[in-house]
Formats: structure tokens, sequence, C-alpha cells
């Protein structure tokens, strides 16, 4: 099947796109609940707002991993060297994989607000 250039440019960015929306979430996320005490509560001694990043986290990495593996086999062009694109898109998505981890750290391992 060939792939539009537009569907191969999504398939190649599609870790670093979650990433930066994963990032700009949890950010907000941990910003309204430093500023509105209000909305503190805890569920199992943890943060709401942290469970929240923690889901968040954990679906921004399911579907980066959905993504790459459902359409690394669709997205080919004519002219590129197989395998190569998937290669690129695969090490983006694995940098933001780590990304994602690495902001994530964090939420469990200090206060939220300080």
């Amino acid at each position: 099947m060939q792939s539009s250039p537009s569907r191969t440019f999504l398939f190649m960015l599609a870790g670093p796109i979650i990433w930066a929306m994963h990032f700009l979430f949890i950010y907000s996320v941990n910003g309204i609940a430093c500023a509105r005490p209000a909305l503190h509560g805890a569920w199992l001694g943890v943060p709401v707002s942290a469970w929240i990043i923690v889901v968040a986290s954990v679906l921004a990495l399911a579907a980066m991993t959905l993504i790459f593996f459902r359409l690394r086999t669709r997205v080919c062009t004519a002219g590129a060297t197989p395998g190569f694109l998937p290669w690129v898109a695969g090490t983006l998505s694995l940098l933001s994989g780590l990304a994602v981890v690495w902001e994530t750290m964090p939420v469990m391992l200090l206060p939220s607000c300080g």
C-alpha cells in the first residue's frame, strides 16, 4: 500500500507529538492541583493529581506503541530504503517513551507542590 507523504510524516512524528501532548497535559494537571488547594485529594495515600499523571503516562506509552506497531507495515515509500522509515519512527517513539517515563518519575518521588 502506497502512503501519502503527510501520512508518512505523521507516522514518523507520532511519538514526539504524543510526548508533547503528554507534557502539556501533566504540567497543566500539576499546575491546577498546586493552584487550587481545595482540589487536593488522596487515594491510597497518593494525591489524585499523581494518579491522573500516571494514567496519562500509561496511555501515552500505549498510544505510541499501538501507532508504531499498527502503521509500520502500512507506511512505505517508493524509492526509500525499506525499513528506514519504520526505524526512524521506532527510534523517535522510543526516545519519546523515555521522555514520558522521565517526566513521570518525579510524580512518585517528590511532593507535587512545594
